[in-house]
């Protein structure tokens, strides 16, 4: 009797514990091309409706700010380092990259492997955040916050960015 309890008490204590585990160090650095764009227009809570940019679309948003209004999807690239994302690369004639437009983001809210937290920069005194959905060796998924354009009233428009890794 006494070595049932005991087994009994054994296999309680070590099926109750969780798993640890970290946060997954985010791969963001490097250069990225995107390669498709899915925007959801939310008008209410019973009515979706998406469209989908593929490479050769042309993705132009007039209520965004500038870059992020116009996209040619398959050829817009974006570059990020630790700090800096940049914008409108210019090649140059020694093989190196010009990035015309750079801005400082920041990584707020990366506490678990399943949340793996938000990208916050300021583009033309405008505060943009970006959902980090996935991170991946040779993709990230980025999803805005949302954006209202007729001010707190009317459709919520979401743009789902999927980038491709294409250089360091």
């Amino acid at each position: 009797m006494k070595k049932i309890i005991i087994l009994v008490g054994l296999l309680l204590t070590f099926n109750s514990c969780t798993v640890y585990q970290e946060p997954t160090s985010l791969s963001l650095s490097g250069e990225y091309i995107i390669d498709k764009i899915t925007v959801i227009s939310t008008e209410n809570s019973t009515h979706n409706s998406g469209q989908i940019y593929s490479i050769g679309s042309h993705y132009v948003n007039n209520l965004d700010t500038f870059p992020l209004d116009d996209i040619y999807v398959g050829f817009t690239r974006w570059h990020f380092d630790y700090t800096i994302l940049s914008f409108y690369p210019v090649s140059m004639g020694d093989g190196t990259t010009n990035w015309q437009r750079k801005y400082f983001y920041t990584v707020v809210n990366h506490e678990s492997i399943y949340d793996l937290g938000y990208i916050k920069f300021q583009v033309n005194g405008s505060v943009r955040i970006f959902k980090i959905l996935d991170d991946g060796m040779e993709s990230i998924t980025l999803q805005s916050t949302g954006l209202w354009p007729y001010a707190n009233s009317g459709p919520n428009e979401v743009v789902m960015l999927h980038l491709t890794r294409i250089g360091p």
